[in-house]
């Protein structure tokens, strides 16, 4: 799927997200008694907009956000109107952490429901057909095909990539022997594997056994649970995906994880393509883990950030005071900037990853040697 194809599932998904996170802010407020004076699905100009009976509801141009604007939130408005039943300012702690809290909640809940869903109807996994071959590893010369799907290891039957990975690791590093499927007949390989030590994510070594073969993406197999046994695993992998979301922040902040990882829009959008084309499955699943880390990253304590405004609130309980909300404005604006700073800074990686500067640079160059 070409990028401007992958453009429309991009938004569909992210639209979603944000629209859930934000729901949850506008759920809070009224459950907690604050009026909303706007709830809006994107930033700048708007582009559709009607009034409700107190609030505000718009679709603005800049799809990449949303808020929920509550009715005295802010020092001017208190300072201008004096404060007011109804006001964000007015509510209780309990009340302010919970509608702040809320979007985040979301999130996992949305993450959780699509999750369960898929684990009831059958979560997209690798098979164990190969789709191609790496050079330099011993699978291309062995008389392995494109195509061909691998039963069993060392008489071990196989039924996912990963169960086949998890065999190969297991068995000796000599002598493998691969039962396959070719045009449905049944075939019989025998070939060493290369054993290289190689860094993972997050700069640990690990001694790998590798034939240099990749999975087939259209000959997936689906694994099925029942209804407890989703719920169980949508919990599971919501634990797994946060824990590792914040392990890999943790080595983003000691330099033990390149910035060069990190995709925002443009890699976003890519792999949203990618996932539409495979099938609904694929994409919900990305969606799930999107709304997982969207969640974790609206968390972290930074001002602009809910878990900014989380890490005043708390303070607030422990001192039994106010925070200086001048102070806040001036933290959340500061922490505003920085975002943008740092979404200036991945969209240029994700320009970089996709060769974009270079595409650009032979386009200037075919044009003028005409």
């Amino acid at each position: 799927m070409s990028f401007l194809a992958s453009i429309v599932p991009a938004l569909i998904v992210l639209g979603l997200l944000i629209i859930i996170h934000e729901f949850g802010h506008f759920l809070a407020c009224r459950i907690s008694g604050v009026r909303v004076e706007k709830f809006s699905i994107g930033f700048g100009p708007e582009i559709l907009s009607w009034q409700g009976k107190e609030t505000r509801y718009a679709i603005s141009l800049l799809p990449l956000g949303g808020f929920v604007k509550p009715a005295g939130e802010s020092i001017s408005e208190v300072e201008e109107a004096g404060m007011k039943p109804g006001d964000y300012l007015a509510a209780p702690l309990g009340a302010r952490i919970f509608i702040v809290a809320a979007g985040v909640l979301m999130n996992y809940f949305l993450a959780f429901v699509l999750f369960t869903g898929i684990f009831l109807l059958g979560r997209p996994v690798p098979g164990t057909t190969i789709g191609g071959f790496v050079e330099g590893y011993p699978a291309k010369a062995s008389g392995l095909q494109a195509g061909d799907k691998i039963l069993a290891v060392d008489e071990k039957p196989v039924k996912s990539w990963r169960e086949l990975t998890d065999t190969i690791e297991a068995a000796p590093a000599r002598n493998l022997r691969l039962k396959i499927e070719r045009n449905g007949q049944p075939v019989s390989l025998q070939l060493d594997p290369k054993v290289e030590t190689i860094k993972d994510l997050f700069g640990n070594l690990h001694e790998v056994k590798r034939l240099g073969i990749t999975p087939d993406p259209r000959a997936g197999e689906f694994e099925k649970f029942g209804l407890l046994g989703s719920l169980r695993e949508a919990w599971r992998t919501e634990w797994f995906l946060t824990a590792m979301t914040h392990k890999a922040i943790f080595y983003l902040l000691t330099g033990k994880l390149s910035m060069k990882t990190i995709s925002g829009p443009i890699g976003i959008i890519t792999m949203t393509g990618t996932a539409a084309q495979l099938g609904l499955p694929y994409l919900l699943q990305l969606t799930a883990t999107l709304s997982v880390s969207l969640a974790v990253i609206n968390l972290l304590p930074v001002p602009a950030l809910d878990g900014g405004h989380l890490f005043f609130l708390l303070i607030e309980g422990v001192r039994r005071k106010k925070v200086s909300l001048a102070f806040q404005e001036r933290a959340t604006q500061a922490g505003f900037f920085l975002l943008l700073t740092l979404m200036v800074f991945i969209i240029y990686n994700d320009l970089v990853n996709i060769e974009a500067f270079e595409k650009i640079k032979n386009l200037f160059q075919t044009a003028g040697s005409r």
